[in-house]
């Protein structure tokens, strides 16, 4: 049942992230800077390529040995 509340509150906050988001970048809210939204943007798909690439590297590096 914990999951299910879980599921549905990362659900909504995932449905509410996307519509706030699209309304901002496309100029109908005025609350955030379109500039300050692409950079925050491009910075977080840096971030998630970086950690990615950082966490592959830590489970090459931690791997057991093959013989």
């Amino acid at each position: 049942m914990l999951v299910r509340v879980i599921g549905a509150l990362l659900l909504s906050a995932g449905l509410l992230g996307i519509a706030f988001y699209t309304t901002a970048f496309l100029g109908l809210v005025r609350l955030v800077d379109q500039e300050v939204l692409v950079r925050v943007t491009v910075y977080a798909i840096a971030v998630g390529i970086l950690a990615v690439i950082s966490l592959l590297g830590y489970l090459a590096l931690t791997a057991p040995a093959q013989h």
